[in-house]
C-alpha cells in the first residue's frame, strides 16, 4: 500500500510548491529565454555536482534518444510557459498549459502501452473540463497568451512521455543531469546574456533554478515513473490550482466565482483518478488472494 501511495503524495506536494513559479516569473526582470536558460543551467550544474559526488558521471549506454528529445523539448516548454505567464493572466496560462494532462493519458495508451480505465479516462477529461471552466475569456485572456499556453502544454505532454521511460531506465539523477546538459547547450546564448541582467533578481533566480528545479526536479523524476500516466496527469492539475491561489494572494489576480468553480471540479476529478488507479491496482491482488 505505502509503495503505491508515496509517489502520488510526493507529486502533489511538488506541484503545490511549483505554484509559486508564475509569481517569480512576474517579479524577475529577465526575458523568458534568459529565465529558462538560467533555470536550466543552475539545475544542471547542481545535478552534475551530485552525480560527480556519487561517482556516476559516465555517458549513458541506454535511453540516449529520450535524453536528447526531452533535453530539446524542455527549454522550448519553459520558454513558451514563461511567455504565456507574461502575456495573459496566471489562471488562463496555467490551466491551458495543463491541457497536456488528458493528452498524456490518451497518448500513453499507444506510446507506452499503459491501460486507461474508463473511469480514469472520464475523470481526467473531467479535470480538464474543470480547468477550462476556470478560464474566463472576458477577464484578462489574450490570444497571444492562449497560443503560448497551448504550445507549452503540447510540448510538456511530448516531453514527459519521453522522460518517463528514461527516468525509469537510468534513475532520476542520471537522467535529469544528462537531459539538463542537452538543454544547457541549446540555451547557452541566453544564459550568457542573463548574467549581467540579473541585478537584484539573483536570489529569486537561484531559488527557481536550484530549489524549484534542481532539487525538486530530482524528486519529481524519482516519483513520476512509478505511477501510471493517468495518475501523473491528475497530479499535474494541482500546480495550476496552487498558482491561481498564489497569484490571488500575491499578485491580486482574483479568479472569480467561475475560477473557483473550475478549481473545485479539478480537485474532485483528481481525487477520482487517484481512487480509480488505486482500485485497479488492488483488484488483481484481491482476486489472487481469493477475496
Amino acid at each position: 500500500m505505502f509503495d503505491r501511495l508515496w509517489p502520488p503524495i510526493v507529486l502533489v506536494a511538488l506541484a503545490s510548491s511549483w505554484g509559486i513559479i508564475p509569481v517569480i516569473v512576474r517579479e524577475v526582470g529577465l526575458s523568458s529565454g534568459q529565465l529558462a536558460a538560467s533555470r536550466i543551467w543552475l539545475a544542471t550544474i547542481f545535478q552534475f555536482l551530485l552525480l560527480t559526488a556519487w561517482g556516476g558521471v559516465r555517458i549513458p549506454d541506454t535511453s540516449r534518444r529520450s535524453i536528447v528529445i526531452s533535453g530539446l523539448l524542455l527549454p522550448l516548454h519553459w520558454f513558451t510557459f514563461f511567455e504565456a505567464i507574461q502575456t495573459t493572466r496566471v489562471l488562463v496560462a496555467l490551466v491551458l498549459v495543463f491541457v497536456a494532462a488528458p493528452a498524456m493519458s490518451i497518448a500513453a495508451t499507444r506510446v507506452l502501452g499503459e491501460p486507461l480505465a474508463v473511469v480514469t479516462g472520464l475523470a481526467v477529461v473531467g479535470g480538464f473540463i474543470g480547468a477550462a471552466v476556470a478560464v474566463d475569456p472576458s477577464n484578462g485572456a489574450t490570444a497571444e497568451g492562449v497560443m503560448w499556453a497551448l504550445a507549452s502544454g503540447g510540448l510538456l505532454a511530448a516531453m514527459l512521455l519521453n522522460v518517463k521511460p528514461g527516468a525509469a531506465d537510468l534513475g532520476a539523477l542520471r537522467f535529469g543531469a544528462w537531459q539538463g546538459l542537452v538543454s544547457s547547450l541549446v540555451t547557452l546564448p541566453w544564459a550568457v546574456t542573463a548574467i549581467p541582467d540579473m541585478d537584484g533578481d539573483l536570489p529569486l533566480v537561484l531559488f527557481l533554478g536550484i530549489g524549484l528545479t534542481g532539487i525538486s526536479g530530482l524528486i519529481y523524476l524519482g516519483a513520476m515513473y512509478r505511477v501510471p500516466v493517468s495518475m501523473l496527469s491528475s497530479t499535474m492539475y494541482v500546480e495550476p490550482m496552487a498558482a491561481v491561489v498564489a497569484a490571488w494572494l500575491i499578485l491580486d489576480e482574483d479568479p472569480g466565482s467561475r475560477g473557483w468553480l473550475g478549481i473545485a471540479l479539478v480537485v474532485i476529478f483528481g481525487v477520482m483518478v487517484g481512487w480509480s488507479n488505486e482500485r485497479a491496482a488492488r483488484i488483481p491482488g484481491e482476486l489472487g488472494a481469493g477475496v
